[in-house]
C-alpha cells in the first residue's frame, strides 16, 4: 500500500490516478472519445502543471479538467470549492520539491 498517495490524496480531496487508468475509464463512458487524442491532451495539460503554469486566478491547474477546457483550477472549472472524490492525476499531485533560486554547487564561487 502506498502511504504517501493516501495521505496525498487525504489532503487533497482529489482521488489519485494514473494518466493509463483515467484513459482506460474515461473511454468506457465517452465511448466517442479516441485514446490518442485524450493522452495528447492529458499530456499537454500535465506538461504545463510541471512548468508551473497556473490558472488565472493563480491556483495549480487541475490537470484532468484543463485537458477538456484548457489550464483551469478544479474551483474555475466546476464551481465547486474542493474536490469530492474527483479524480486528479497522480504525477500532479506528487509534485516534485521546487528547484528555483537553487544553485548546482559547482556553479558557486569557490572563494
Amino acid at each position: 500500500m502506498n502511504f504517501e498517495r493516501i495521505k496525498n490524496s487525504y489532503k487533497t480531496g482529489f482521488v489519485l490516478i494514473s494518466i493509463d487508468e483515467y484513459i482506460r475509464k474515461h473511454l468506457e463512458s465517452q465511448q466517442t472519445e479516441t485514446e490518442k487524442d485524450l493522452r495528447k491532451r492529458l499530456n499537454a495539460a500535465l506538461n504545463d502543471y510541471k512548468k508551473g503554469i497556473k490558472c488565472f486566478c493563480g491556483n495549480d491547474i487541475w490537470v484532468i479538467g484543463s485537458a477538456i477546457v484548457r489550464n483551469a483550477c478544479f474551483t474555475c472549472i466546476t464551481g465547486e470549492s474542493c474536490p469530492d472524490h474527483d479524480y486528479e492525476i497522480d504525477e500532479a499531485i506528487i509534485k516534485r520539491p521546487s528547484t528555483k533560486r537553487r544553485r548546482h554547487i559547482d556553479t558557486m564561487d569557490k572563494s
